[in-house]
């Protein structure tokens, strides 16, 4: 009887419902491989109100020792956009992000009458006195703070999550959460499983993208085939690049070993995403055949009627010498790699998709807007050329 009425319950949901509880099962597993699924859940846990008249007060601040260890928390922001997508929607988790993307980096949040970004030249971490700051962005920007979607809301997501990595031992570097990060990549993550067994997708003849360690490419990604392991404990790499090679002007592309480590599956090419892109917006470029992490300063739109695709001006905040004016098509999305088989794009997109996919669609219509864009531009290239 009991299992006919649950057959019946499941029946009666509507398609919206069944895809939100797959959404909810999803969030959970993601949040068990960052290894916060229960620090998370411990912070959500409801306890008995003392008194019906007085609020149930949160959990106390953490302390400076604590909030210390949080400053060894490897991959924090990235770990960060992860919990947040599971605790709230997809456009409140997007502006919150900006925000919050704002804050670290220290560009400051524009505030509507305000003279210049609160927090300007601050770079806000994981390990700062939030509840201080909050306290400090109400007292300061309360007025000018949009009921505070721009400061006390984004601080507030902060606080809590800064309460679940504590709480799971995040801070330390060479906890388990920290330390088990086949589950969640972005720089420094691992292709090995707990048991020390390479991922699945780490397979000979692989395609694969090698985060650099050397200085002045450090941080940057180049393509390369997996060609075998090194070394019997499966952690060191024998890789093929793609597109280095072993001696300057030469044609024999460069072949080396790198620990597993510093690997992951080649990410799609993604399609119909460019409309988001705007100033602040963190996107990676396509600069000396690899791919670069850099910040869009402006969005430049060609002159009517000629029209054609937008430009985008972009930088590097590390490297002063990676700059330049391009188009969409050389430029990509953060992605993350998330339990080893999905990609999950950074603020403010924040889709999904399939390790091992070609390519993924954004958007169909700006897909096709931007394709027939590049066409345009191509003839009009073409047609100068000729008239010259």
């Amino acid at each position: 009887r009991e299992r006919g009425s649950e057959a019946l319950m499941a029946e009666e949901l509507s398609e919206y419902e069944k895809a939100r509880l797959a959404r909810i099962e999803e969030n959970k597993r993601m949040l068990v491989a960052l290894g916060i699924e229960e620090a998370s859940s411990q912070c959500r846990h409801k306890t008995p109100a003392a008194s019906k008249s007085k609020a149930r007060a949160g959990p106390p601040p953490l302390s400076d020792v604590q909030r210390a260890a949080l400053a060894r928390a490897e991959q924090w922001l990235e770990r960060f956009e992860c919990w947040l997508r599971g605790e709230c929607s997809r456009a409140n988790a997007d502006k919150v992000m900006e925000r919050v993307s704002e804050l670290v980096s220290g560009r400051g949040v524009a505030l509507k009458g305000g003279v210049e970004p609160a927090y300007l030249g601050r770079a806000v971490s994981i390990s700062d006195d939030l509840v201080a700051l909050k306290e400090h962005a109400t007292a300061a920007y309360g007025a000018l703070d949009n009921g505070g979607w721009h400061l006390r809301h984004p601080i507030g997501k902060l606080i809590k999550f800064q309460q679940v990595l504590f709480s799971s031992g995040g801070g330390g570097a060479t906890s388990e959460a920290a330390s088990s990060s086949d589950d969640l990549e972005s720089g420094g993550g691992t292709p090995s499983s707990s048991s020390g067994a390479a991922a699945g997708w780490l397979v000979e003849g692989a395609a694969v993208e090698v985060e650099m360690d050397e200085e002045g490419l450090r941080g940057s990604r180049y393509g390369a085939t997996f060609l075998g392991f090194a070394d019997e404990a499966r952690r060191v790499a024998r890789l093929q690049y793609t597109h280095l090679t072993a001696e300057e002007g030469g044609e024999e592309r460069l072949v080396e070993e790198a620990p597993c480590a510093r690997l992951r599956p080649s990410p799609p090419a993604i399609l119909g995403w460019s409309s988001r892109l705007r100033p602040g917006v963190q996107c990676e470029l396509w600069h000396e055949d690899g791919w670069w992490e850099v910040v869009v300063y402006e969005k430049r739109r060609p002159p009517k009627p000629r029209g054609g695709p937008a430009q985008f001006e972009v930088y590097s905040e590390t490297y002063g010498e990676v700059e330049a004016t391009v188009g969409a098509g050389r430029l990509r999305p953060r992605l993350v790699l998330v339990h080893g088989r999905e990609w999950l794009a950074l603020a403010p997109f924040g889709f999904k998709c399939a390790v091992g996919a070609a390519e993924y669609v954004f958007s169909r219509a700006e897909a096709e807007a931007e394709a027939a864009a590049d066409k345009a531009a191509e003839e009009a290239a073409a047609e100068a050329a000729s008239g010259a």
